[in-house]
């Protein structure tokens, strides 16, 4: 389990959820819900209470269902961590790092280390955060989770950048060659580290592009905290370079995912962003009441660098509302919290923000401390940029009110002394450009001295400077412009990728539903055609109708005898049988049923909630039904009856469930079909049993009437074998409609088999029985879908598959009757597609292995159809067909087959042209 999930694997997750019931559930709910615990935390809190409810029902307590526990307490450690529960957060995480170590779990013992760091984080202790954050790393380490590792070093080098970023950007380019591709878990840390090293020296645009890097990778991962500071940062940087229309807009960007996920901290995080972009664009009604509300959202977490941020840029809008002394109160507690933080650049903004202040409170002496203090920690730090601030300040206090000189002044004032040592700290700046301000201020100060020369020439200065301001600040927002185009442009392909991502998914799932669902069809079609009882075959349809779709009620007609009647056969609503309905003819013009029979094609009725003439029941005491669907049951051309379910629900039937309708009305007509073939059967069965039983009984009476019992002996005998002959004909024909386009296929490959077995030398009797049960050989193609069995196309692999199991279901159907005829005819069903070299179906029979009525079938069955014409292909000449028999003898054929086929070829002819099709 990783420690930040992609976007596309959160989708795979769902889609393996969505197909798994009970138990098998429950590592898959763990792991989604780990993986959405930033993403959608109601969600992920849903699936830990599904999954504990599983773990509490299996009564374990083993080191997995420990393990497992653990997991979900960390989640919802991290919830309350988000919503600023901070006390809740350490508890949870605390124990279950206890629970983890019990384990020797270290990388989810490092998981946990790096949610309190955290926690420790927005309680505003940062070295408790770094120590925890470094005990993560260590467990990390102790793992073996390399990604992890550099998961929490590039977080590590995020919040070092602000204590000294020239040393953590080195230390950056020592841990990660920029050259290696990293994951977006890592560079939603790392890519925001690199930004903050050049936007803390000046390099905004830069830091742009990084942040804005960051903040992708962190939507990815999702990390959505990360994601949203990350857009904050890069509004900041905006704001920076002058750009307050895309600062604004990024702000915005941030605080409408903030306020999705009802997070405090990002909430009052993005709102004090805005708050003081508006406040640069001079919107301070604006900006202070968003600052307000940002303050307010964070009450819960007043240690935080956010809530501290939140009061200094309320210290410096009311400096601009002109309220010093708001704005001193805010600096000062500022201070405070600063001093704690350890963080020098906020640091020396608040004390800047103390002394001008003070200086505007008059109160002069105490402002030269505060500037004191932070001309000192710039020097500290290196800050040249600050230097320069400070020294500014200095020459204002000077400026305004009567101090002591500075020590070791040689300028002509204290203002000049002030400003000429920040012109000598600019000049050490690389590529520094003076601002035009200070130019004009050394300007002034020379004029008040009274060296207007000099005046004039700075004031020249000046002047230069703000045209070339002018130009610089005209390349930067050009540079901005590009860097926001550059973003979009990630956006909308991060946008494109993840929708694709998800269309993918959707996709993969429907087709995987889909597969599901045919695969269950194919197995209810089994069931179902291999019944032989037409109540049966009723209540197994009507079993796995329910199944599989919303079923009120449910009713069959079937045809009557005299062919223009529908009788009502089996009505259940509800779980409960219902009347059945009265005869009724086809022709009925207001019975649904009729014009489903008459049009021979489904017929779907929705009906309104409120209509209540067409809601009224048909049948007195039945339900109320909205959504009635009806399917005639066809075999071939012949039509059997018509079915019908109905539900309470409106609409409750589209295109899906039509399809399965019409899949199951197939295979129930099949069935149906069946049972009554069977109960013909069975029907001369019995005849013949009471026959032989008549005989019997005149046997005893008329025992001196041996001539004559011979007669009716053999008449009755004759009978028998001749309602046999009738069964076998009509399973014969049953697959014969179900494949309509064979024609007189089956006569002709019943004769060219006797011919074949004649020259083989068998028995008279063994000839007989062949040409009688040989018809027989593809009676399995009832069990056969209409879609793959009347394709007028070559069927695909996965078709042929399904079509190969026709001779496994003619076995099946034959195998268990006592006739001679029917048992001969279910060895050739499942026998005659075997071949002689082992390389047939369905079970790779070998030679002699292979039935002899099956190894003569397999010729006639392949001669005639490759002779006569098929919707797929022409009817190949004789010769062609000829040697392709001749040439696939030993291989395909038995060679003593094929010599006895073509001993005998004027014959073959004979046969060919005595039984065509259309006769």
């Amino acid at each position: 389990m990783e420690l930040f999930v992609l976007n596309q694997d959160v989708v795979a997750l769902e889609a393996r959820l969505s197909s798994l019931e009970g138990e098998e559930r429950l590592g898959v709910l763990i792991e989604l819900a780990w993986a959405l615990r930033q993403r959608d935390c109601s969600q992920a809190l849903k699936l830990v209470q599904e999954a504990e409810a599983l773990l509490n029902s299996t009564r374990t307590d083993d080191a997995v269902a420990r393990s497992h526990r653990a997991r979900l307490l960390l989640v919802k450690a991290e919830v309350s961590w988000l919503f600023a529960d901070l006390d809740t957060a350490e508890t949870q995480s605390a124990l279950a790092i206890s629970i983890f170590n019990l384990l020797g779990d270290e990388i989810g013992a490092g998981d946990a280390k790096w949610l309190l760091a955290s926690v420790w984080l927005d309680r505003g202790d940062v070295p408790r955060h770094g120590e925890w954050l470094e005990r993560a790393i260590a467990s990390y380490r102790d793992a073996g989770d390399l990604l992890r590792v550099a998961v929490a070093t590039a977080r590590s080098m995020h919040f070092s950048a602000f204590l000294d970023a020239t040393a953590t950007g080195a230390r950056i380019s020592d841990l990660f060659d920029p050259d290696v591709q990293q994951h977006a878990s890592v560079m939603a840390w790392l890519a925001s580290a690199l930004a903050l090293v050049p936007s803390l020296s000046g390099d905004q645009v830069t830091a742009i592009k990084g942040y804005s890097q960051a903040h992708l990778a962190a939507r990815e991962s999702g990390q959505l905290r990360q994601a949203i500071l990350a857009a904050s940062n890069g509004a900041d940087a905006f704001a920076t370079l002058g750009d307050l229309d895309a600062a604004l807009e990024w702000d915005e960007h941030a605080l409408a995912l903030a306020r999705n996920t009802g997070w405090p901290s990002m909430i009052g995080n993005t709102l004090m962003q805005t708050g003081n972009v508006l406040r640069l664009l001079g919107r301070l009604d604006d900006a202070k009441a968003i600052l307000l509300e940002a303050k307010l959202s964070m009450r819960e977490l007043t240690s935080s660098k956010s809530y501290t941020m939140a009061l200094q840029y309320l210290g410096d809008l009311s400096l601009d509302a002109g309220d010093p002394g708001a704005a001193l109160a805010y600096f000062c507690q500022v201070e405070d919290r600063l001093t704690a933080l350890g963080e020098s650049y906020f640091l020396l903004r608040c004390w800047r923000g103390q002394a001008n202040a003070l200086c505007r409170l008059a109160r002069p002496q105490d402002a030269c401390a505060k500037v004191a203090m932070a001309f000192a920690l710039a020097k500290r730090e290196g800050s040249a940029d600050e230097q320069i601030k400070a020294l500014r300040i200095y020459a204002e206090l000077h400026h305004q009110y009567a101090l002591p000189a500075p020590e070791g002044m040689i300028a002509p004032s204290a203002a000049l002394h002030f400003l000429n040592q920040s012109l000598v700290v600019a000049a050490t700046i690389n590529g520094y450009i003076v601002p035009s301000e200070l130019l004009d201020e050394v300007a002034s100060a020379y004029a008040s001295v009274g060296n207007y020369r000099l005046a004039y020439t700075y004031a020249q200065s000046a002047a230069a400077a703000r045209d070339n301001k002018r130009l610089a600040d005209a390349g930067i927002r050009a540079m901005a412009m590009q860097v926001r185009q550059e973003t979009e442009r990630a956006y909308a392909t991060a946008r494109y990728h993840r929708q694709l991502a998800i269309t993918e998914a959707n996709r993969a799932g429907a087709l995987q539903d889909a597969i599901a669902t045919l695969e269950t069809l194919g197995l209810i079609g089994r069931e179902m055609t291999a019944s032989l009882n037409a109540q049966a075959v009723f209540a197994t349809f009507y079993r796995h109708v329910a199944q599989l779709l919303e079923v009120t009620s449910f009713s069959i007609a079937l045809l009557a005898e005299d062919g223009i009647t529908l009788r009502g056969s089996f009505c259940v609503e509800d779980g409960r049988d219902l009347p059945l309905l009265s005869d009724f003819s086809l022709d009925h013009p207001g019975i649904i049923s009729a014009r489903c029979a008459r049009e021979r094609q489904q017929v779907l009725v929705n009906i309104a909630p409120d209509d209540d003439a067409a809601c009224s029941s048909i049948i007195p005491g039945s339900l109320n039904t909205l959504s009635l669907l009806f399917a005639p049951l066809l075999v071939g051309e012949r039509l059997l009856g018509v079915m019908s379910i109905q539900s309470i629900h409106a609409n409750a039937y589209g295109e899906r469930e039509c399809a399965i309708f019409g899949t199951l009305c197939a295979y129930g007509a099949i069935a149906l079909d069946n049972a009554a073939a069977y109960a013909l059967a069975e029907s001369a069965q019995q005849q013949a049993n009471l026959a032989l039983l008549e005989l019997g009984k005149a046997r005893e009476k008329l025992a001196d009437h041996a001539e004559w019992l011979a007669e009716e002996v053999s008449k009755a005998t004759g009978e028998i074998t001749q309602r046999e002959r009738e069964t076998v004909y009509r399973l014969s024909k049953a697959a014969e409609y179900r494949d309509r386009e064979t024609g007189a296929h089956i006569l002709r490959m019943a004769h060219y088999s006797e011919l074949i077995a004649r020259g083989l030398g068998l028995s008279a009797a063994d000839r007989e029985l062949l040409l009688e049960a040989a018809p027989m050989h593809d009676i399995g193609k009832v069990g056969i879908a209409d879609n793959i069995l009347l394709k007028p196309r070559r069927l695909d692999g996965e078709e042929f598959e399904v079509m190969k199991q026709h001779a496994i279901y003619g076995y099946e159907i034959l195998k268990e009757s006592s006739s001679r005829v029917l048992q001969a005819g279910a060895a050739i069903a499942r026998g005659h597609h075997e071949k002689f070299d082992g390389s047939g179906y369905p079970y790779g029979l070998k030679g002699d292995e292979i039935p002899i009525f099956s190894r003569i079938v397999a010729v006639a069955d392949v001669f005639d159809a490759l002779t006569s014409e098929r919707p797929y292909k022409p009817a190949w000449s004789l010769e062609a067909a000829a040697d392709y028999l001749r040439e696939h003898a030993g291989s395909h054929f038995d060679p003593a087959c094929i010599a006895t086929f073509f001993d005998q070829w004027q014959e073959v002819l004979a046969i060919r042209e005595r039984f065509q099709d259309g006769h």
